[in-house]
Parts: C-alpha cells; structure tokens; sequence
C-alpha cells in the first residue's frame, strides 16, 4: 500500500525526527535529475510476450520469485536519488543513511547541542538553500510550494490509484471466476475407489485453466496500459507545477522537492511492475495440480514453484489475484 506522508521515502536513512530535519533541509550533489528518472521508467508492455521477455524468475535467498529487471532498476536509482550526501553541522549524512551506530551518535549529540549550536545548525541548513527567500529555488518557496500542492498531491495520487487498481481489480475478478468455475467442475470429476478425482480429467482442466487465464490476462492488459498511461499523464500534470523551482534550484534542488518528485516517480514504478509481473506470470505458467482445487504455477530449476495468486507488497489489488 502507498503512503501520502512524504517522510516515507527518508525513513530508512534516519529513525528520529530531528536526523530527518537535518536531511530534508541539507544542500546535498544529487546524482542525477529527478524529472529525468521520472520520464525514463518504463511503460508495461503491451503484449504476454512481452511481459514474459521483461521479467525472470530469481531465485534469492528464500523462494523464487518473479521479478522485471527494469523496475527494479528504477527502484534503485529511485533509492540513490533520495540518498543524503554532504554534511550539515559537522555530520556526514552519507554515513548516517547506512551506519546505524554512526547515526545514533548523531542522535545523541544534537540531543546533546545547546541552545545556541542547535540555531548555529538551524542557520547553516538554512544558508545551505540556494536563492533569497523570495526565488523560486528558496527554503521558503518549496515550503510554500508543497504545503499548497497537497491537496492537489492526495487528489491526483487517489485518482492514479482508482484508474489502476480499478483495472487490475476488473481482471483479477476474472481470474477468481475462472478458478471458482474450473475447481468446481474438477470435484464432478468421475472419482477414483478413495473419492478423488480422477487425474486424467483434473489435468485436462489444469491445462484449460492455463489457457483461460492467458485469454483472460491478454484482454485485461490493453485497460491496464490504458490505466497506466492515464495515471501517467496525471502525474505528469502535477510535476509540471514543480519545474521552475527544480530549474531555479540548479544542480542541488531542496530534498523535499525531490522526495515529493519520488512519491509519482515510485508509484508508477510499483504500478508497473504490478503489471508486467502479473502478465508474465500467465504468459509463463506450464503446470497445474489439483489438491481440492485446480492450481496453476511456473515450475523453476531445482523443482520449485512460484504459484498463483501473486501477492505485491506495494498494490492493494493484489488480494484479488494481483
């Protein structure tokens, strides 16, 4: 699930309220431009085939598991993006994102500052912005900026949320039909002494449900991309607002307008992936098994299986079949 609160996307360097203070006001040499990454994560693809071309099955440290390469390269450059570098008030915020105990040093010195370093550090972050307080690129302008986006921020992410999840939602219900229908029609199978269902026939009906599920995945896509691209063009519009205060704060922009840059940037990215991971689940799928109800899966080297439903950590709608 997605998270409005922009501190989401700095979570992870710092745990106290004050070290995020210190990143979201700190001058930092972003690698690269946040519009850039923006406009360079990638559509799904339009066809089975070439979602299964996109994705490939990684093994990992636990069970395999799906995954699109060029998503997941997105979250990490996404990830590097929001990275602190530089150094405010004498600590290395590099260091304090991946050293815990560096950080919790940081912690217990700035609980530790008097009164007069604590503003001494106040002034620094603040003299680190670039421009007068009146520019586009200022402390204050950003502030100002984001604080009357947000409306328009929640509005634009709750519509882009609708558009695809509503598509992914219509065709997982499809998927749920096909393999209520299918399971059914497996237990009046004729039976064997014990009352199981014969193979020969709940095999049959593993391999139709195969079929189904890839008619069904086919068709469901052109909405899904359709979704996409709407989802897009809204994100599109609300990053526009954001342009003249990137331009103006040159090669260093404020971290909070770039963390308010990401939050369009990762939900394209999880919505993606969602996508072209679901379709290369049906355009992959070669086995199936009945054990009370008719189950398709992809069969991996080493004899492991990665099943049906998917679940993603990031979309709501996968608890109807992602």
């Amino acid at each position: 699930m997605f998270r409005n609160d922009r501190s989401r996307y700095f979570r992870h360097a710092f745990t106290s309220a004050s070290l995020l203070l210190a990143v979201q006001f700190a001058s930092a040499a972003w690698a690269e431009d946040a519009y850039a990454l923006f406009d360079s994560i990638p559509a799904p693809p339009a066809s089975l085939s070439g979602a299964q071309a996109a994705t490939q099955v990684a093994a990992g440290s636990g069970s395999p598991s799906l995954v699109a390469p060029a998503y997941d390269a997105v979250n990490t450059r996404i990830r590097a993006l929001l990275q602190p570098k530089g150094s405010v008030g004498g600590f290395d915020l590099g260091r304090a994102s991946s050293d815990p105990a560096y950080a919790a040093q940081m912690q217990a010195r700035m609980q530790n500052m008097s009164q007069a370093e604590k503003m001494a550090m106040a002034q620094q972050m603040m003299a680190s912005q670039q421009g007068a307080a009146g520019s586009p690129g200022s402390t204050a302008a950003v502030a100002g900026f984001l604080g009357g986006q947000r409306p328009a921020d929640l509005a634009a992410q709750q519509k882009m949320r609708a558009l695809i999840e509503g598509a992914l939602a219509a065709a997982g219900a499809k998927h749920k039909a096909s393999d209520t229908a299918l399971t059914a029609a497996a237990k009046a199978c004729p039976q064997d002494k014990t009352g199981w269902p014969l193979e020969s026939c709940t095999k049959a009906l593993g391999t139709r449900s195969i079929a189904e599920h890839r008619a069904i995945e086919a068709a469901a896509l052109g909405s899904e991309l359709q979704a996409y691209t709407q989802a897009r063009a809204i994100a599109q519009a609300e990053l526009a607002k954001g342009r003249s205060l990137f331009a103006s704060s040159g090669a260093s922009p404020p971290a909070p307008l770039i963390a308010w840059a990401m939050i369009y940037a990762q939900m394209l990215r999880d919505y993606g992936d969602a996508i072209t991971v679901r379709a290369a689940f049906w355009s992959r799928a070669d086995q199936s098994k009945y054990t009370g109800q008719v189950t398709v899966s992809i069969g991996t080297p080493g004899g492991g299986e990665i099943g049906w439903p998917l679940e993603s950590p990031h979309v709501a709608s996968a608890k109807v079949g992602l």
